[in-house]
Order: structure tokens, then C-alpha cells, then sequence
């Protein structure tokens, strides 16, 4: 059962402000997955090797097959492929498979009317699920 979930509403720009969260839980040294769709994994590909012109982020979209390294952010449509159980960082619109199986997963909820609907189902399932909820204006 997922232990803590974390909402950031309102952000202006979901994929820059996902960048943050990233660097954030990289220099706190958790194991990161990213759950995202194929129409933003591309988009979210890039920004992560553009976000910041003085740091990399060491990311890959992961097939599964090749051993993830220390440090690395795992980019994935399924939740349920990640090889840990750590942190979820969740950018699809619905609630991901094996959601309640991670200790902590972040939610961005764009600004667009979809995007707050779906945050609001999603956030009605985690706190059906027991699960301990923040939530977060996002600046950005």
C-alpha cells in the first residue's frame, strides 16, 4: 500500500515543474520512477537533458532489459515495470497500475480543466486507499 502521496496542483508548465521535483529527489539520493505516457515522453525526454545547462539528469526511457544505474531516472508507461519500489512520479493522466505498491508517489496536476479532473479522481482513489495525502500549489 502506498504509503504518502504528494499533490502539486496548478502548475503552469506540469513537465518543467516535474524537472524540479526530479533534481529535488535525485540530491536526496531516492530511487525515481517516472510514469508518462508516450505523447509526453518525448517532450519530457528532452527538457530533462535541456532543464538545467549546468547539471545532468541521468535518465532513460526503460525497456525493462538493461539493469537500471545508481542515480538514474526510469522513464516508463507502466508503472508496474519499474524495478523498485521507491518513489513514483506520476505525469499520466490516470492512476497507475501498481500506484499502491510505491512508499511515496508525486502527482502534477496541470491547470487545464481535464487535468484537474483527473487529479481528483486520482486523489479520491489514494485517499480511499488509506494513504497519508499532501497537497501543493505549484509554482510553475
Amino acid at each position: 500500500m502506498v504509503q504518502q502521496v504528494s499533490f502539486y496542483s496548478e502548475s503552469s508548465e506540469p513537465l518543467r515543474f516535474a524537472c524540479r521535483l526530479v533534481r529535488k529527489a535525485l540530491a536526496a539520493g531516492k530511487p525515481l520512477g517516472i510514469c508518462v505516457d508516450a505523447a509526453k515522453a518525448a517532450a519530457l525526454d528532452q527538457l530533462l537533458w535541456s532543464f538545467d545547462a549546468a547539471e545532468f539528469i541521468p535518465h532513460r526511457r526503460w525497456d525493462g532489459a538493461t539493469p537500471p544505474m545508481a542515480g538514474e531516472v526510469l522513464l516508463v508507461d507502466d508503472a508496474a515495470q519499474l524495478p523498485h519500489r521507491g518513489l513514483l512520479l506520476n505525469l499520466s493522466a490516470s492512476l497507475p497500475t501498481a500506484a499502491f505498491e510505491f512508499e511515496r508517489v508525486l502527482e502534477v496536476v496541470g491547470q487545464s480543466a481535464e487535468a484537474v479532473q483527473a487529479g481528483r479522481v486520482r486523489y479520491r482513489a489514494y485517499k480511499q486507499s488509506g494513504a497519508t495525502l499532501d497537497h501543493f500549489t505549484a509554482n510553475g
